[in-house]
């Protein structure tokens, strides 16, 4: 199973725009494209930081569904919502 992991600071307001849109899209159009589950996560300390946790069935599933046209339309749908993206990880789910 592949990872992928993306942490975003969001703009001030921006933060139920942010995850029902993520929320949206993971269930119509990544869930049948390979997508497990994923997670939202909210820092404690920085409130305006959210991590997004996806576990793929395999990367190249992941990678098939970012270049949709429907999915990069995404992409801009969200960026409205988000200040800045900070770091990236891609991990192999071991246990």
């Amino acid at each position: 199973m592949y990872v992928h992991i993306v942490s975003f600071k969001i703009k001030e307001g921006e933060e139920i725009t942010f995850v029902e849109l993520q929320k949206f899209e993971e269930i119509n159009e990544a869930k049948p494209a390979g997508l497990d589950h994923f997670h939202i996560f909210k820092d404690r300390i920085d409130t305006s930081r959210y991590f997004l946790v996806e576990y793929w069935k395999s990367k190249e599933d992941k990678d098939i569904l970012e270049e949709t046209d429907d999915h990069k339309y995404f992409h801009k749908l969200r960026k409205l919502a988000i200040e800045k993206k900070y770091e990236t990880y891609e991990c192999d789910l071991i246990v």
